[in-house]
């Protein structure tokens, strides 16, 4: 095979390595599929999933500096190194009252910087958030929220305590 026809067959391969998971989120699948154990006849159906790692933010800041309206957002993705989002329209959802917080939850409250901060329970729904310091700094923040309509969960990581206080700050001037 000529060295013309082995190159793109390279780079693509490096590329989708390079973008592995961008359209799936293995670990938040799984927070989906305890809680819809716990809730027996309930059904989540995936409305989207995705993975952002470095790589693909990246590509993400470098295509805002070419679209003129993305500007601010170039400001909040410096801050983000990964993030995975998963949202499911729920159906048939009982009493949630009862619901423990996911297994997969409770592991990273077992490991090293992991606090739960918010916990909400009552039989229309539940709220876990979860975040993650180091030298008292947020660099990670879990979220899950469950009603009777959807199920959210977003995972980020990076310099979140920077990106909160740009958010705040703009926030703030806006109102």
């Amino acid at each position: 095979m000529k060295s013309s026809k082995i190159m793109p067959i390279v780079g693509l391969t490096l590329i989708l390595t390079l973008c592995s998971g961008c359209l799936w989120a293995p670990d938040l699948d799984r927070v989906r599929r305890d809680i819809e154990r716990q809730l027996p006849g309930s059904e989540f159906n995936k409305e989207i999933a995705f993975s952002l790692g470095p790589v693909t933010l990246g590509a993400a800041k470098l295509v805002t500096r070419f679209v003129p309206d993305a500007a601010e957002a170039r400001g909040y993705l410096t801050d983000v190194s990964r993030v995975k989002v998963a949202i499911y329209e729920a159906e048939n959802i009982p009493d949630t009252g009862d619901v423990k917080t996911p297994k997969d939850l409770r592991k990273l409250l077992d490991r090293d910087g992991w606090e739960l901060v918010v916990k909400t329970q009552d039989d229309n729904g539940a709220t876990w958030i979860l975040c993650q310091l180091d030298d008292e700094k947020l660099k990670g923040i879990y979220v899950v929220v469950l009603d009777s309509d959807e199920l959210v969960l977003v995972q980020a990581h990076g310099n979140l305590e920077r990106l909160f206080e740009k958010a705040m700050r703009e926030n703030l001037a806006r109102n």
